[in-house]
């Protein structure tokens, strides 16, 4: 029997959370589906080279762009795409994040008489959508909602996309990740509390609520902070933190995931999330999260999570570092944590969930 073929539609081969999904859906061991992965702008980074090895290991087919340049890749996209439908004749096309999102609309304006069978999949990946784009925004949702091609990642992601398209109901499809083989990571202090942030150093990962902390901990003998990520912030951080003895800080690292349980905690002040897969990533690693309880994080953890601040209120935290991870026991916060992220967050939970709404919208 042939195999239904899925084209996901990502940015570039590089490290990011849309990316691991597409990938994550790819890894599927599905009789009925063929996964092919397609980049809009060439990723060259250091992180594109092991992407497409673990692409290789996986059997996922991918294709490369030959464009560095974002707006250009996204211009002359749709005519290199064309090629690749006629070649391969795709049942569905899965887009992730706003330059797929464009790349596509485009091309389903080149093409609207040649590939009429095609159906369409978007994943809302975020909770701010267009911020650079805005009225490029406002003409492309009517397609994705038109084409009942929305799927929401989290409660959160749903509730703005909803607020701010006025569109009909959407179905949520919560990201699925997998245990890691776990490496020791060669940094960890003995004798410490390590503490692990890991993001893009950018207002929506809390950045001045992790400054103070750090800060006003910089004297505690317990911990140690280790913050990897880098962003537009990063030299304010690196200005407050970068000479204190409490911080180690790093660029990024390829599948952070495989040495989470080097760490004691994770540290996540996020004001905003669509959802949060580092902190699904610790649960399953067994490294419990101190968390700000917004949507998209708040909801990757049991509602009763003793380690959540509300309204990244620093006085939560400092409640939470000082009282709190002393007061619970740090392995029955594992266990809490690992069930629940079994139970929502697994990767066979997601890509079946995604291959039934493939099989309906094939129907």
């Amino acid at each position: 029997m042939n195999k239904s073929k899925i084209f996901h539609i990502i940015t570039h081969f590089d490290l990011g959370g849309a990316e691991r999904v597409a990938i994550n859906i790819g890894k599927s061991t599905s009789k009925d589906f063929e996964y092919h992965i397609f980049e809009v702008a060439r990723g060259k980074s250091t992180f594109t080279k092991q992407m497409l090895t673990e692409l290789q290991e996986n059997n996922i087919q991918y294709h490369r762009s030959y464009i560095s340049n974002k707006k250009i890749a996204i211009i002359l996209f749709p005519f290199w795409f064309i090629c690749c439908c006629f070649f391969n004749q795709p049942k569905i096309i899965h887009t992730h994040t706003e330059i797929p999102d464009l790349s596509i609309f485009l091309f389903s304006k080149v093409t609207k008489r040649l590939f009429p069978k095609i159906k369409y999949v978007r994943t809302i990946h975020n909770t701010q959508l267009w911020n650079d784009w805005g009225t490029v925004g406002r003409n492309i949702e009517p397609f994705f909602i038109n084409n009942s091609a929305n799927i929401a990642i989290s409660e959160s992601t749903k509730q703005s996309y909803q607020s701010k398209y006025k569109s009909e109901d959407i179905p949520i499809i919560y990201n699925g990740l997998e245990e890691s083989k776990q490496q020791v990571f060669p940094n960890i202090k003995e004798n410490k509390i390590n503490i692990l942030f890991a993001g893009r150093l950018e207002y929506q990962k809390g950045i001045d609520e992790l400054i103070n902390i750090v800060t006003t901990l910089k004297n505690d003998n317990r911990f140690h902070f280790h913050i990897i990520g880098n962003g537009s912030l990063q030299q304010k951080l690196y200005d407050s933190v970068n000479e204190l003895q409490n911080v180690t800080l790093m660029d990024k690292i390829y599948n952070l995931a495989a040495y989470l349980s080097s760490f004691d905690y994770l540290f996540m002040p996020s004001n905003f999330e669509g959802l949060a897969l580092m902190s699904i990533e610790a649960s399953l690693n067994k490294v419990p999260a101190i968390i700000n309880d917004c949507l998209g994080l708040g909801e990757t953890l049991p509602k009763d999570w003793p380690l959540k601040a509300t309204n990244n209120s620093l006085n939560d935290y400092y409640n939470i570092f000082n009282n709190k991870l002393m007061k619970y026991n740090r392995e029955e916060l594992v266990l809490d944590a690992y069930n629940y992220v079994q139970c929502r967050f697994s990767i066979k939970k997601m890509q079946k969930t995604y291959e039934k709404l493939y099989i309906d919208k094939l129907k």
